[in-house]
């Protein structure tokens, strides 16, 4: 996770008057476990648990205690990738299971954050395995955890050529420096050359592309020198006690601002992905799960739905309800609701989602009467009219065609058939999904909206 949205998650307070609700409600700010605003959502995903990631991952859980088996799993290098909408609560959760494996008996558990460094408008696979790579070294080393030195000496000295190759290939661009080293080890070495070429996809396309591809054209040389690292480390960490096997958590890759480079990282690229052997844990954008049957040729891949809050029948989920509640009395004092029907309201209108809930609490908090200081009847009518309308402003006659269908069908009990106009519609979360994806309902939002009711609902 970033520093500064570590700082920020550190200044976050609950709030007790009216200014103060805005820094309490960031929906652009993932909590960690050991924030008082976390609140576990386990058990109430429908069909997704949280031992089902521990059971893809072969880790065995007795009460609070995760441990690995390496031995039973040596052959056994579980890619998983977790699918599932904006604003579910996928990055929280992944912190959660940081802290959960991250042990000796366990994991040593490496965080990628796709966003934090890396150019997310011309982001290729290839970067991302250079940034692993920079961010378990730089975690090794600040661990003090040494590696064998004749296992080094050959990496620094395939990627100090790796350089050399790409600064000939330079014309008119600032070439990578070849010595760059993190202190006098060989793992300081390594560091430096990875972080060398790190910087370099990061920078001009033209330097990128020449890093890219020399790498490319030595992919098989390069996966055997991945995976041998990762190897050495395993090894290493295991003499230290510090973890039982590598780890990798990639999150971010739905921030890529276009579903072209996402797809061309995890489909068109999935030749690169299956010659990496290491467990590795990727968070998936949700219109990449109709590709699902590919994926699970080679990785595992799991549904991270909404907190389901009504079953399709309308019934509401007490537990999910009093979940949220504690989970907006965290953050925002009881004193501050004019009453609990008004954080009723907002938990129903969220549909189920943490981060549609604090964008209905922070609009709610701008239209309140500063002079009552109170979250009333009167400020959440007028945030969810303004919320309604954004989401519903650009529908089109085929989707609000699809919203009826959905609706009709729900009503019936019924799922709904699978199509590209669905799929639009689910990616602009106008259509939410609960369980293994087999419930979707449409945003309670948009169903307040003036063209909804128009055109769907009367």
């Amino acid at each position: 996770m970033r520093q500064d949205v570590i700082d920020l998650n550190n200044r976050m307070k609950k709030a007790m008057t009216l200014d103060e609700i805005d820094q309490a409600v960031p929906f652009n700010i993932p909590i960690t476990p050991d924030h008082p605003f976390f609140i576990n959502f386990a058990g109430l995903r429908g069909d997704f648990e949280d031992r089902i990631v521990y059971r893809i991952l072969n880790v065995k859980q007795k009460k609070e205690k995760f441990t690995f088996d390496y031995k039973v799993n040596s052959f056994s290098k579980t890619l998983l990738f977790l699918g599932g909408m904006r604003g579910s609560g996928k990055t929280s959760e992944l912190a959660k299971y940081t802290k959960n494996l991250d042990n000796k008996n366990c994991f040593f558990v490496v965080t990628c954050n796709l966003d934090d460094e890396l150019t997310m408008d011309n982001l290729e696979y290839m970067d991302i395995l250079i940034f692993q790579l920079e961010k378990l070294t730089k975690k090794l080393d600040e661990n003090n955890i040494s590696i064998n030195n004749n296992a080094l000496e050959r990496l620094q000295s395939w990627f100090s050529d790796r350089v050399k190759e790409v600064n000939s290939s330079i014309k008119g661009e600032v070439k990578l420096e070849v010595g760059a080293d993190v202190g006098e080890s060989f793992l300081g070495k390594l560091l430096g050359l990875v972080s060398s070429l790190k910087v370099g996809v990061t920078g001009s396309k033209k330097r990128a592309l020449i890093i890219r591809t020399t790498l490319k054209d030595r992919f098989n040389e390069f996966a055997l020198k991945f995976n041998e690292y990762v190897e050495e480390a395993n090894i290493a960490l295991r003499k230290k006690n510090k973890g039982q096997e590598v780890l990798f958590i990639i999150d971010g890759i739905e921030k890529a601002l276009s579903t072209e480079i996402a797809k061309k990282l995890i489909i068109e690229e999935q030749g690169y992905i299956q010659q990496i052997k290491a467990y590795t844990v990727f968070t998936l954008p949700i219109f990449l799960m109709r590709e699902r049957r590919k994926l699970e040729q080679f990785a595992k891949v799991e549904s991270f739905p909404f907190v389901r809050i009504q079953e399709r029948n309308g019934d509401l989920v007490q537990d999910s309800i009093n979940k949220f509640n504690d989970f907006i009395l965290k953050r925002i004092d009881k004193s501050l609701f004019e009453s609990d029907d008004i954080i009723q309201q907002s938990i129903l209108l969220s549909g189920g989602s943490p981060r549609e809930l604090l964008r209905i609490l922070e609009t709610t908090a701008f239209y309140a009467d500063t002079e009552k200081g109170l979250l009333d009847q009167e400020s959440l009518d007028k945030a969810t009219k303004r919320l309604a309308s954004q989401a519903s402003n650009h529908l089109t006659k085929e989707q609000l065609a699809k919203l009826k269908e959905l609706k009709e069908l729900n009503e019936k009990g019924e799922e709904i058939p699978f199509d590209d106009v669905l799929q639009e519609l689910l990616e602009k979360i106008i259509v939410m999904e609960y369980n293994d994806g087999n419930y979707k309902r449409v945003n309670p939002l948009v169903e307040m909206s003036r063209i909804y009711k128009q055109h769907v609902s009367e």
